[in-house]
């Protein structure tokens, strides 16, 4: 199939001038035509913003276009809904799962055959789910609370969705994002398999080394319009980052990354975070984290690696103050806040980049000026003034963040829910950063970002690092660690099992990263 062209048969799916404009007059399309194929993997790539999800999003029925038409096998349809797509062999895995969280897996897998039209029981989604696991090498389990999986447990239970209703045509919103290398060759490998079951498969990615591996062809989209469609051995990293970001901005880009790895700076002596013989129990009482001891310094960044589900987000939320060790200590800039929440901390003067934006970081259906005054209403630099909120202030602050950190956006009026997920990014860190805080605790903080934006907030917590300020980097991104970090400690089972310093062995800390 890699070999051949894909355009001498019937498109699987159609999207045919495809325009969307949002209200406020965004617009996050502009007359986009992409075909996808049966047999083919098509990655789309684009910088944050460029309209990829909004246009997955038109295909698989949860958005209407403003413009424009859908096809499915040359048929022009009209979709009311996703279950509308489903029902035409349309599944979508979105970057951020869209999953009932008080549900079981059984129970979510139960209610999408329903509305894929396959009235599938519980028991026979077990019998189903055996088969996927043998046939793909998925293993998921049926039985948990959706709300105790980590983010690629639960990315591993929205692609078993897909593979339950039987679609034709499987569109993968940034699929790796929260996956670990190791998993991520498994994705790759799991996505050619399915172009070789004559699915036709959309793989949206920020990595390009990604789309070069797993794609027939590549798309581009930059501005809402589709720029570029190339064939895999037509497309090379100049050229789809000249497609990208443009040959300019491009440019800048590169000045950036040469500054940051310029940069250079002295680890201090104080600690600002202690961490003491840690035990955290997990969703289902089990120990996640066990015996953790380590330190973070001021102008020290100590990256956390390991593979996804091995005690990382249980170590974090024990950290942020939303779950409570059961032994152990944590000490902040002196203060014992083991067992105090996370207004404590923002007092002591700690940043917090959570790994989910919507939920943990931002409040949606709440605007961005909102979003402002909450995220900063423990700090000490937050505008407020005798328990009331100056909201003169507070403007001034959210124009300075969106304007700093180049958030797109009409008005800082406008709803977190409206800016794409890498917008969002952006303004969390600029608002954790105008903290000033003296320890920042971060867990993916680029995840789901394009190349350029990652690269911007990779220098900013290096330069926050320059001011004075301890970084802990929670990350599933194993360039970004060995890139960013002055230590790195891996965690196996809960355990931290490997440290190194500079310079780093990739292979070391692979290897630590896969201990039993």
């Amino acid at each position: 199939m890699r070999d051949r062209l894909v355009s001498s048969s019937t498109p699987l799916l159609s999207l045919r001038n495809i325009t969307k404009i949002y209200p406020g007059g965004i617009i996050a399309n502009r007359n986009v035509s992409l075909d996808i194929y049966a047999g083919e993997v098509l990655a789309l790539l684009g910088e944050n913003g460029a309209g990829k999800t909004t246009l997955v999003s038109i295909a698989a029925g949860i958005i209407r276009p403003s413009a424009g038409e859908v096809l499915v096998r040359g048929v022009p349809v009209s979709f009311n809904g996703p279950r509308d797509a489903m029902r035409r062999g349309i599944a979508l895995i979105p970057q951020n799962p869209m999953l009932i969280d008080n549900f079981s897996v059984v129970e979510n897998l139960v209610l999408v055959s329903r509305l894929a039209g396959k009235r599938y029981s519980a028991q026979s989604i077990r019998e189903r789910l055996q088969e996927i696991e043998e046939r793909y090498g998925l293993s998921v389990n049926a039985d948990a609370r959706v709300w105790s999986l980590s983010f690629g447990e639960r990315q591993k239970v929205e692609i078993v969705k897909a593979l339950l209703i039987g679609a034709s045509v499987v569109l993968l919103d940034e699929p790796t994002t929260h996956l670990s290398p190791i998993e991520v060759e498994k994705l790759i490998n799991l996505a050619r398999r399915l172009a070789e079951e004559n699915r036709g498969v959309v793989f949206i990615t920020h990595r390009l080394s990604e789309a070069l591996k797993v794609a027939d062809r590549i798309a581009v989209m930059r501005q809402g319009r589709l720029v570029a469609v190339l064939r895999r051995d037509e497309a090379n990293v100049e050229l789809l980052l000249n497609y990208m970001f443009g040959k300019d901005r491009l440019r800048r880009f590169t000045e950036i990354v040469k500054q940051r790895r310029a940069f250079g700076k002295r680890v201090g002596e104080e600690e600002v975070l202690s961490v003491s013989n840690l035990w955290v129990r997990g969703p289902h009482g089990e120990f996640s984290v066990r015996g953790a001891s380590f330190v973070v310094r001021r102008s020290e960044v100590l990256g956390v690696a390991g593979v996804a589900g091995n005690g990382q987000r249980e170590l974090f939320e024990a950290l942020i103050g939303i779950r409570r060790p059961s032994r152990g200590s944590i000490r902040i800039c002196g203060a014992d806040v083991t067992r105090h929440g996370s207004g404590v901390r923002g007092k002591l003067g700690v940043g917090i980049i959570p790994e989910d934006r919507l939920g943990w970081a931002l409040v949606p259906r709440k605007s961005i000026l909102f979003n402002t005054v909450l995220g900063l209403y423990s700090s000490p630099k937050a505008p407020i003034r005798l328990a009331l909120v100056d909201w003169g202030k507070a403007r001034r602050i959210a124009m300075e963040i969106v304007g700093s950190l180049e958030v797109k956006t009409t008005s800082i009026n406008a709803l977190v829910d409206s800016l794409s997920g890498g917008n969002m990014q952006r303004f969390i860190v600029g608002r954790e950063l105008y903290k000033s805080p003296c320890l920042l605790l971060a867990m993916n903080p680029t995840s789901g970002l394009d190349v350029e934006a990652a690269e911007r907030i990779r220098s900013l917590l290096l330069s926050e690092a320059a001011k004075g300020a301890g970084i802990l980097l929670v990350s599933e991104d194993l360039d970004e660690l060995v890139e960013v970090s002055d230590r790195i400690i891996v965690l196996s089972r809960g355990r931290i099992v490997y440290e190194a310093t500079r310079p780093f062995h990739l292979d070391k800390i692979a290897e630590a990263m896969t201990v039993a």
